[in-house]
């Protein structure tokens, strides 16, 4: 336990010490009138997936609005935000000239998987003016400790619809895949089916990969035999969605699902247009629920889309 915390303690140091030496290339003496943050995704470090992504922009718009400071996304990497979400209240777009890295009064924050912080603090005890944050957590019930689930969600919802707008390619590209009503399915399997590498290394054998998706078969055709809508699968696994939809009737929405942290694979825009199809589509359902089965990874990409689109959200087990 000891030789862990060491060795995190390590991982942590270098990567502040990479980030340090990629921001003091952009190095001056420039002031700014008024304080600033900039949640940064510029590809220096891992960053996570959309979600993750969405968790920390959420987290420091709320300290910036708190503090009244100005807020800004540096999203430029693995392509740029605003293709598929545009600034809608909060202009918040930024200049790769605006990022300049002051010696004294500019301050790199990386909280990435970091659960045991209150970041308010950090950053109002700071005599930094310009804060460029790595975040991947939602700190919203670190910030609001004693709110209810309800007054959490609404208040990221409404942050999320202050900041952001879809853009008219996405939107359309949503039209064009169902006006019908319908409830949606989601899984994350991470290795298990052997798509594709990830945090996590365990691939499962055959009969075990067979035996899973029948246990997931049965929860679908349980869950959904009181309804009439259409149903939608939604999944990391192309694997299992092409097993799935070759047993029952449920529908997929075409194209290979994709992380945008995988830096092992020459990602296209079409790869991460996928995601965002995948998560509004999501958000639009009338309902969602979360398969996690066994070893099955717990993911929050479709209870974060059912908090955008004000959704009930269930998740299934065993």
């Amino acid at each position: 336990m000891f030789n862990k915390h060491i060795k995190k303690a390590i991982s942590k140091h270098v990567k502040q010490i990479k980030l340090l030496f990629f921001h003091t290339k952009q190095i001056s003496t420039k002031r700014y009138p008024k304080k600033r943050i900039v949640v940064c995704f510029n590809g220096v470090l891992p960053h996570g997936g959309l979600v993750d992504r969405l968790k920390g922009i959420i987290s420091y718009y709320d300290i910036a609005k708190y503090l009244n400071y100005d807020f800004y996304i540096q999203f430029d990497d693995p392509f740029e935000l605003s293709v598929f979400l545009k600034p809608n209240a909060v202009d918040w777009k930024i200049e790769k000239a605006h990022l300049e890295y002051h010696p004294t009064k500019t301050k790199i924050v990386y909280t990435v998987n970091n659960f045991d912080i209150n970041p308010l603090r950090d950053i109002e005890t700071s005599n930094a003016e310009t804060f460029l944050v790595y975040a991947n957590i939602d700190y919203l019930n670190v910030l609001y400790p004693t709110k209810t689930k309800a007054f959490l969600e609404e208040k990221w919802r409404t942050h999320f619809n202050t900041l952001f707008l879809k853009s008219e390619v996405l939107e359309a590209k949503l039209k064009e895949i169902e006006t019908d009503a319908y409830i949606c399915f989601h899984s994350r399997f991470t290795t298990l089916m052997g798509d594709f590498a990830d945090t996590t290394s365990l691939v499962l054998g055959t009969k075990e990969k067979q035996e899973l998706i029948q246990k997931l078969q049965k929860k679908i055709e349980e869950t959904s035999q009181l309804s009439s809508q259409k149903r939608y699968m939604f999944s990391d696994s192309i694997y299992f969605l092409n097993a799935i939809k070759g047993r029952i009737n449920i529908e997929v929405v075409e194209g290979k699902p994709f992380h945008m942290d995988n830096f092992d694979v020459n990602s296209s825009l079409e790869s991460h247009l996928k995601t965002m199809l995948d998560f509004f589509m999501i958000s639009k359902a009338e309902k969602v629920y979360l398969l996690n089965i066994g070893k099955m990874y717990p993911s929050s990409f479709s209870k974060y889309a059912a908090i955008i689109g004000e959704k009930p959200f269930e998740v299934i087990t065993d």
